[in-house]
């Protein structure tokens, strides 16, 4: 398993990072998480072709999570791919995202893939994606709107990406997670739908963790100083443009 961080930004306009998305590399099988900025640049750049990527989710449908979707589709399209696109959205956003496909007019392209839309219940537990050696499952996630956390379970291995959240105990809960991706919009103050790095240190027990990774991050925000100030760079690091990981 790889886990690719094609952006790691906050949805406030940043210097030297894309908003949030993830790519998820399982042999044979590749989701993307979010869809911001250049997506097929980027995918291209972690040498995974347009026709090979078979799903996308959404964890909720704030504008600097979607934007990227029209210059997706429309590069798969004029590269002639054939191979169904699943799409993973809450039932809750189900009716704008069909209303914003048929704002593209994608219909009208004459594209040559199916694209399946499946809806899963954002308030509740749910597995959403299964195969060879990979499980995706969704939980709810404390924002504005709503919203998904997930859990990546592969090859042994647990990884838990927090979606755009205060605290959750959802998280808390989990007796052991490998790697936690979590959002941290802020480095020192509390910001209302979203946590800061004090909030995940106080909230968590690390020593059930073996990885924190910070993602959403903010321009100008003192992430380096509060790291040092908490003494936790053995266990929590910054993502970084295009890093990758794997398990």
């Amino acid at each position: 398993m790889e886990i690719h961080f094609l952006g790691t930004g906050s949805a406030y306009p940043g210097k030297g990072r894309d908003n949030t998305s993830l790519c998820l590399s399982n042999k044979n099988y590749q989701v993307l998480i979010d869809v911001s900025g250049n997506p097929c640049r980027k995918l291209k750049e972690i040498n995974i072709g347009l026709e090979e990527l078979d799903s996308v989710i959404f964890t909720h449908f704030h504008i600097d999570h979607i934007y990227g979707l029209p210059s997706l589709l429309w590069g798969m399209w004029l590269e002639g791919r054939q191979k169904p696109l699943s799409i993973y959205c809450d039932d809750r956003n189900e009716e704008k995202l069909n209303q914003w496909l048929d704002t593209m007019a994608v219909d009208d392209w004459g594209i040559d893939f199916p694209i399946h839309v499946n809806t899963f219940n954002g308030d509740h537990v749910e597995e959403m994606i299964t195969g060879e050696n990979l499980l995706i499952s969704c939980f709810p996630a404390l924002h504005s709107v709503p919203t998904i956390g997930l859990e990546i379970k592969s090859a042994g291995k647990t990884i838990v990406y927090s979606g755009d959240s205060e605290v959750n105990s959802h998280i808390q809960a989990y007796e052991y997670i490998d790697v936690l991706i979590h959002e941290t919009t802020s480095a020192k103050e509390i910001d209302p739908n979203h946590t800061s790095l004090p909030e995940i240190v106080d909230y968590y027990n690390l020593d059930s963790i073996g990885r924190v990774i910070l993602v959403h991050l903010s321009d100008g925000e003192p992430y380096d100083d509060e790291l040092s100030r908490l003494n936790i760079r053995c266990k929590v690091e910054k993502a970084e443009e295009m890093m990758c990981i794997k398990l």
